[in-house]
């Protein structure tokens, strides 16, 4: 028999002599706590032949095994993690050891390489005999054991609670309370191929003896990402995921698995199939770690790292090309060695992740051959599988990173899912029977190192199934279930909510705690606040119960313990929320000592939430100097950074906490430049929000409006009513303006001091308000006036309403007597003139004391009448062009799934043909629709995708009168979303007679061949 074929034994090499245990196994005390809780290995002196256990020590790796007799030759080879074990004839043996009286053999070899290679990632292979007598001893073991000194050594954090967030935007994560992140890390964009033509561009890396090169502006936006979560004491986990790449830069043609169908994933596979993708992704899981675990945490800290995404549905998600389960986890259980393997290497505490979808017995796709899954298998066979292949070539400390989304992602009631059962057998688990994960689990056979592997949920979220208050009120109540079951499943680790804002391009799901906004064309930029996001915040404090009350109806039922095991509602307050103090503005501090003044420098102050740099800058509030924070370097920030609403910062860890017991007061001036004429959209208010962090964790915050026509706007915060004050240990300066508009500018920030006292240095009063109308016919229309105290004290007296915009009102003063810090009132008064500049966006004044606010006011929207909302059938729609029927429905396959409003939507199938051909739907009324009194026409348009090779696609709503038409065409249009199409017929003189409405819709950039299927609902004149 050949070598190659010589492997009698192919059982599971599980135990070790007793002697070499003893030997190998005396871990120093400083270490043993974590290296040897990789140790699995069941002590007997009866050991299988083949190598039992591998031990990777500081300089040196120890390999231990069994001969199955005594003076037995062994020849040790290290072959790469890559490799085909089979290929050892063609590498030279690392060592050569004869087998002891009991059979048993230890051999110890130089960890690192002469060209500089960490045997810590090799796989080690024991042979015997020569030529074809030559015999494999058992299977391939990895190091298995880690008994070496990290390159960092401290505690794992701890969160307040288990609430965690799929994080976009860092500064409204620290506002809602966020204990756990998950970020994606695209090595794609963070991997270079090579060091390139320009050195500044790059990061230099060193791993297995040679270089590697990342994308030094991509990594700055990462770093961005995770330092402020981190320093605000969120467990950030990242998640490693690939994505196809056109740049020429980009380490993709590497790092993508050989076989990876690049025509059908959206995520891939990392090559663990050849040596040079090896190396490749090596270099990233080494760097990662190193950068994120330094003790001086100057670019953030991770601590959990997920490979890959949703492994189990491989064909979509983690590409690998058609292969087998046992295929496919042979490279994925690579990867997922490596990175343990590469993190520890850095810190001890590390964890990894293995990534799963909800489906457990069934698989979330379809395979061509179902008796041979080669794309989709079921999350138990993975987790099954890829733990006999772990512990037969060697254990790894990997833990279960799982998504238990409802079963039908489009409806978020999780609590009537009908296939997650209570067993082990249960097709899927989601929310409803999540505790059946961590009780599977606790199989033995399943754990690692005695215990049983830990279980994050990474992503997962609930879907607004429509626009409706009642259907964020039910995605809210989704979320509340689900918090409260993972809160009381001590099991559980971290629950991470996907997404943090709506996502345009997500098949209809709406996930986020936000709209995204219709005005940007970016996917998923911020809109407004959900309920969802009021529930998020207020889930782990004291006002839990109070934010979820409403849930309770929406399931139906009457108690969270009759669906919640184990509920106490007095453990819900994990978390300590922040506390508003008082803020003055244009006070003067007495007796004041100075923590910064920037003379010298930046004093230590750094770049934080959405900022790109800090420095030092000629113009000081009380001095020559002044910091500057920036944020206009767009290569760096992400899309959300950049926009006017979002908070951005610096802050500064002191080098000793300040004791201000004695001095109560933190002042500092803050200045932002006054805007250009069209920076920004009418109503922009730039508003400071000063942050106070004790050593122990407490946070005070202060907020102000800023006025830029003033230039430094002084600030002083009252911390005379905050017991923490004695340890102030952190200070943060955020600054943002209140609308969508991109904002790439700076604010500047000086003379940051405590005093004993203040004195007031004028009659400037901290207040703000908002005003809103309460529809759109001007004079005898309600205008709502909310005013809010931010100031130090209650606020006195009346403000006044004055007409600077045309906007008059009754009452025009207002009595605030008695509003305290953090408190709002709400006026009702009526408009008694109005003419301003601008209807669309009227103002009005308020006076106080030496203050005057321009209030923006809210007008509502355009009230739609509907024309047609299909409730009860077609109402007269026809095939037009290219079109074959029309047919109402109450649902379809294309997302969002569901009607715009109401029960039923129209449906146009359309014939099979030139995907840019127009497609079109026609009806004409049989009276002449009369439209005078309207301002615009709107109809809501949804569309399948997928045409092939489409560029895009477009749609058209056109009112015919008579000979005359009236077009308005949409080419940005998103499909599997609803669609606003809108024609504005103001100045039309011929709205008063529509003959005919014709919607269309097409895709653009190809003619291939194409049956494309659209819908229309809720067609509507706006007046």
């Amino acid at each position: 028999m050949s070598a190659r074929g010589a492997r009698p034994d192919r059982g599971v090499i599980r135990r070790a002599v007793a002697l070499l245990v003893g030997v190998l196994l005396a871990l120093p005390a400083a270490t043993s706590a974590w290296a040897g809780s990789a140790v699995g290995a069941e002590v007997s002196p009866k050991a299988e032949a083949g190598i039992a256990l591998v031990v990777a020590k500081d300089t040196t790796v120890e390999v231990a095994g069994s001969a199955g007799a005594a003076g037995v030759e062994a020849r040790i080879y290290a072959l790469g993690t890559e490799a085909d074990p089979e290929s050892y004839p063609g590498a030279d043996p690392v060592a050569a050891v004869t087998s002891g009286a009991d059979g048993a053999f230890t051999a110890s070899l130089p960890r690192v390489d002469g060209a500089g290679h960490d045997r810590l990632y090799d796989q080690f292979v024991a042979v015997t005999g020569e030529g074809d007598a030559a015999q494999v001893l058992g299977e391939p073991r990895h190091v298995d054991a880690l008994d070496f000194t990290p390159a960092r050594n401290f505690a794992y954090p701890r969160a307040a609670s288990k609430k965690g967030l799929q994080v976009e935007m860092t500064d409204d994560a620290e506002e809602l309370g966020v204990q756990h992140a998950g970020i994606n890390v695209a090595f794609n964009e963070i991997m270079r191929i090579d060091a390139g033509d320009d050195p500044s561009k790059v990061i230099e890396f060193s791993s297995g003896g040679r270089s590697y090169f990342f994308d030094a502006d991509a990594v700055a936006t990462l770093d961005g990402q995770v330092k402020p979560l981190s320093d605000n004491g969120s467990l950030v986990n990242l998640i490693l995921i690939l994505y196809q790449d056109s740049d020429p830069t980009s380490a993709w043609p590497v790092l993508r698995h050989p076989d990876a169908d690049v025509s059908s994933g959206t995520v891939f596979a990392f090559n663990t199939k050849t040596a040079e993708g090896v190396g490749y992704y090596t270099a990233a899981m080494e760097f990662l770690a190193d950068r994120y675990t330094r003790d001086d945490e100057k670019y953030g800290r991770a601590v959990g790292y997920i490979v890959g995404n949703e492994v189990d549905a491989q064909w979509v998600w983690a590409n690998a090309g058609d292969m087998t389960l046992e295929d496919f986890l042979g490279y994925y259980a690579k990867a997922v060695r490596i990175a343990w393997q590469a993190t520890r290497k850095s810190w001890n505490g590390a964890r990894t992740y293995i990534s799963l979808t909800h489906c457990w017995t069934i698989v979330c796709g379809e395979n061509p051959d179902p008796a041979n899954p080669t794309r989709f298998y079921a999350g138990k066979d993975v987790i099954d599988q890829l733990n006999s292949l772990t512990k037969r070539t060697g254990d790894v400390g990997w833990d279960i990173a799982h998504h238990p989304y409802p079963e039908n992602l489009g409806d978020p009631a999780v609590w009537d899912d009908e296939t997650a059962l209570p067993g082990f057998d249960t097709p899927r688990i989601t929310f409803k029977n999540i505790e059946v994960l961590p009780d599977y689990l606790a199989r033995d056979d399943l754990g690692y190192a005695g215990a049983s592997r830990r279980i994050i949920l990474s992503e997962q979220g609930c879907h607004t199934p429509g626009d409706s208050l009642e259907a964020e009120r039910l995605q809210a109540a989704c979320y509340a279930y689900a918090y409260y079951k993972v809160r009381f499943l001590d099991s559980i680790d971290a629950f991470i909510l996907h997404r943090h804002v709506d996502h345009q391009h997500e098949g209809g799901l709406r996930l986020g705690l936000w709209t995204w906004d219709d005005e940007r064309e970016e996917p998923a930029m911020p809109g407004r606040h959900k309920v969802s996001y009021d529930v998020f915040e207020g889930i782990d404090t004291a006002r839990s119960l109070e934010v979820t009350d409403f849930a309770k109806d929406v399931i139906g039922i009457d108690d969270w313990a009759e669906v919640v095991p184990g509920f106490d509602p007095d453990e819900l307050a994990d978390r300590t929320e922040p506390r508003q103090v008082g803020t003055r503005i244009a006070a003067k501090p007495l007796q004041e000592t100075v923590i910064a003044d920037f003379e010298d420098g930046v004093d230590g102050w750094r770049l934080s939430d959405n900022a790109s740099a800090v420095e030092s800058v000629a113009g000081g509030f009380e001095g020559d100097r002044a910091l500057r924070v920036r944020f206009d370097n767009t290569s760096q920030l992400r899309e959300w950074s950049r926009e006017a609403k979002t908070w951005k910062g610096t802050d500064v860890v002191l080098p000793e906490p300040v004791d201000a017991r004695a001095t109560p007061h933190l002042n500092l001036g803050v200045r932002v430049p006054e805007p250009g004429p069209g920076d920004f959209q009418p109503g922009n208010v730039f508003y400071a929000k000063i942050q106070v962090y004790s050593a122990t964790g407490e946070v005070a915050y202060g907020l102000a409006r800023l006025d830029p026509a003033r230039g430094w706007n002084p600030l002083s915060l009252d911390l005379s009513g905050w017991a923490p004050r004695s340890a102030i240990g952190r200070i943060k300066v955020w600054v943002r303006g209140t609308t969508n508009d991109e904002w790439r500018g700076s604010f500047d920030v000086d003379h940051v001091t405590v005093s004993r006292k203040v004195a007031p240095a004028s009659a400037l009063r901290n207040i703000d308000a908002v005003a809103e109308l309460s529809d759109r016919s001007g004079v005898g229309s309600t205008l709502s006036v909310t005013v809010t105290s931010n100031d130090a004290k209650p606020l006195e007296g009346k403000v006044s309403l004055t007409a600077c915009d045309g906007v008059g009102v009754e009452p025009a003063a207002l009595d605030v007597t008695g509003l305290a810090t953090g408190v709002s009132r709400t006026y009702d008064t009526e408009v008694t003139a109005f003419e301003p500049a601008d209807a669309d966006h009227p103002a009005i004044c308020l006076d106080y004391g030496d203050a005057t606010l321009r209030l923006h006011i809210t007008v509502p929207p355009p009230v739609p009448t509907a024309v047609y909302d299909f409730e009860d059938g077609p109402a007269g729609w026809a095939p037009g062009q290219n079109v074959d029927s029309v047919a109402t429905v109450e649902s379809f396959a294309n997302g969002p799934g569901s009607p715009h409003g109401g029960d039923w939507a129209l449906e146009a199938t359309t014939t099979p043909g030139p995907a840019s051909a127009a497609k079109t739907v026609v009806v004409a009324p049989a009276t002449p629709l009369d439209l005078s009194a309207a301002t615009g026409v709107v109809a809501w348009v949804d569309a399948y995708g997928g045409a092939p090779g489409a560029t895009g696609y477009e749609a058209t709503l056109t009112l015919v009168s008579g000979e005359e038409r009236l077009t308005s065409t949409l080419d940005s249009f998103k499909p599997d979303q609803w669609n606003a199409l809108t024609v504005d017929v103001a100045d039309w003189p011929h709205r008063g007679r529509i003959t005919a409405i014709e919607i269309g819709f097409r895709a653009l950039g190809t003619d291939a061949p194409w049956g494309a299927r659209f819908q229309v609902d809720d067609v509507a004149y706006l007046h």
